[in-house]
């Protein structure tokens, strides 16, 4: 079943839930290699690939912080695709002016955000470190969407402990990003 022991350990950060913060880099580094089958597959495509089976379903609604231009990185552009609706959001004037171009349909201006319930959505994305502890503080306050894509660059232990408190799971990791799910409501 396992060729050698370092499928068995991809094999059971995979499935296993983890019980203390040291196991979550471990889990990670594990997660990663079992995606892109050790780098031999794009990234990107793993990233859409796994996205779309994760999310199945009938489409939801999205909120995605730190969008860029929308199109690079952007996991919603693939939701867009599969039917889901929300809106995007980026900070930086001249990001936020291409993602107004290229993805005119869910551009919010980041202005405009306070106005909106955003944490009423399905799923959210967030890159940069202050929107995941904007997110992260949404959570605290009991806006719990049921799915959560976190670009971190390195382990962050306390985000990933904050979030199994509030009952989210490490489901998988692709190059940069978490996805988490909750497990309970």
């Amino acid at each position: 079943m396992f060729a050698d022991r370092n499928d068995f350990r991809r094999w059971l950060y995979r499935f296993f839930p983890a019980a203390h913060p040291a196991f979550y880099p471990a889990r990670r580094r594990g997660l990663d290699h079992w995606a892109t089958r050790g780098g031999s597959r794009p990234v990107a495509e793993v990233q859409k690939t796994f996205l779309g089976r994760w999310v199945c379903g009938p489409p939801g609604e999205f909120c995605e912080w730190d969008a860029g231009d929308g199109i690079i990185g952007s996991h919603a552009v693939w939701l867009e695709e599969a039917g889901w609706r929300g809106f995007s959001m980026e900070e930086r004037p001249g990001a936020a002016e291409q993602l107004r171009k290229n993805r005119p349909a869910s551009f919010v201006p980041i202005s405009e955000t306070g106005r909106k319930e955003h944490f009423q959505v399905d799923l959210i994305s967030a890159r940069r470190s202050g929107s995941i502890q904007g997110v992260l503080q949404q959570i605290r306050a009991g806006k719990r969407p049921r799915w959560l894509i976190l670009q971190a660059r390195d382990p962050q232990p306390e985000v990933f402990a904050t979030l199994n408190q509030a009952g989210y799971r490490l489901d998988h990791f692709i190059h940069d990003d978490e996805y988490y799910k909750l497990q309970r409501t």
